[in-house]
């Protein structure tokens, strides 16, 4: 494939067309249709958000600095935007091989945007509301023209039109900006007295089959119950797996570490029950795909090591070391801190300390390039931390603005 190398050709936008190779090359997705070329992910987006407003930047990731701010911001129309950005804008935690950049506007808007790659063009806008609030928490490109979205809210009034209950995985051809069907999570919940959600919240494909973490909460996020994860076959959409995890609660990030053929969770514990409680309910946990019935263990307690709760933020890095975010105490003055858990050993060392409270925001691995990016909200100065992976130690390289001109915290980083 003869494609210039991305950045260069974007230099000025209006040059992109001079340097792609507008073939198509295919390859199998993983149901096993027809897809374009992969050529890994192109570069890495950055969501700064105050939660009022929001932008997305750019990196260039050979380079490792900021390639292009605020290539869509909540302030901007640019054609093909019939919904303005609110400041709730997250990204989907897998790449997909298009290297479609996708956005997830969460609450209230409950939109999806598709950016073109090439020039970041408004491709798509599709909203996933059906009539309520869905409040979009993931997005997973399970074929050529179809894909997963999970929907964390329920619509208290049902009925009105199609597809419109939420607690699901709503089916949707982005391309077509279409909403095809849903895969109800409701019918996972315990019966309690409390009137729990499903919460269905992040995805990662592993064998063949879509995992999907449930923060399993009530409305008010008082009460939960048991860890669930779910797997669907993106074939049938039906549900495969149920894997519970009744010493958890309110688990969220996952991730799929090939050599250990095993998912990893991190469950954060109920915020509402106290900290001696809540660290009794927070652990990353395993699940061991190597046999026919997945069977999960505990990998790390929360009471464990600085003994703080796990955060939603989970990445791997080099299949060894997994990348967890430990919440800080307001009332203690601790700050947030990533650390990295030695997947062999479970030697636990800090990557790095926030500079406040609840300041960490984003977290990618690089592998390619031995990066791991950290988003720090610091009031002062919000920047991107990157770190080098070198013999099993995190050394410190250098920070990125990501932001410069609007100042937004960084807040949510991924591959595109």
């Amino acid at each position: 494939m003869n494609r210039c190398y991305w950045v260069n050709c974007v230099a000025v936008l209006i040059s992109v067309s001079a340097c792609i190779d507008n073939t198509v090359h295919f390859g199998k997705d993983i149901d096993g249709t027809p897809t374009l070329g992969d050529d890994g992910p192109w570069g890495i987006a950055v969501v700064g958000t105050d939660y009022l407003s929001s932008s997305v930047s750019v990196l260039d990731r050979m380079e490792r600095e900021l390639f292009f701010e605020g290539v869509v911001d909540s302030g901007s129309s640019p054609p093909g935007l019939s919904t303005a950005l609110s400041g709730d804008v997250a990204l989907p935690r897998a790449f997909n091989s298009n290297n479609w950049l996708v956005l997830l506007d969460r609450y209230p808007n409950s939109v999806l945007t598709l950016l073109d790659p090439h020039d970041f063009a408004v491709s798509v806008q599709l909203s996933v509301a059906t009539g309520f609030a869905a409040n979009p928490h993931d997005f997973v490109w399970v074929g050529q023209r179809k894909a997963y979205v999970t929907r964390y809210e329920t619509n208290p009034s049902p009925g009105r039109e199609p597809f419109d209950a939420g607690d699901d995985v709503l089916i949707v051809d982005p391309l077509a900006g279409r909403i095809t069907g849903r895969i109800s999570m409701a019918t996972y919940v315990d019966a309690t007295p409390h009137s729990l959600q499903a919460r269905p919240d992040q995805m990662t494909v592993a064998k063949g089959i879509v995992w999907i973490t449930l923060n399993h909460l009530d409305a008010g996020f008082h009460n939960g119950g048991q860890g669930l994860v779910i797997g669907v076959d993106p074939a049938t959409d039906e549900v495969r797996q149920v894997v519970a995890i009744p010493e958890v609660r309110n688990c969220s990030g996952i991730v799929y570490v090939a050599r250990r053929d095993a998912l990893y969770v991190s469950c954060s514990g109920l915020f509402a029950a106290g900290l001696d409680e809540q660290l009794r309910q927070s652990a990353l946990v395993a699940i061991d795909l190597g046999s026919q019935s997945p069977s999960a263990t505990i990998f790390a307690y929360g009471t464990e090591g600085v003994a703080r709760p796990f955060g939603f933020e989970l990445d791997v890095a080099r299949e060894r070391w997994l990348l967890v975010v430990r919440y800080g105490d307001m009332a203690a003055d601790i700050p947030d801190r990533l650390v990295a858990i030695d997947i062999i050993t479970g030697t636990e060392t800090i990557v790095h300390l926030a500079t406040s409270i609840s300041g960490l925001g984003g977290l990618l691995a690089d592998d390619a390039t031995d990066s791991v990016y950290v988003g720090d909200a610091a009031a002062l100065a919000p920047r991107v931390h990157l770190y080098e992976v070198a013999d099993g130690q995190f050394g410190f390289l250098s920070v990125i603005d990501a932001h410069p001109r609007v100042g937004l915290p960084p807040r949510h980083i991924r591959f595109y």
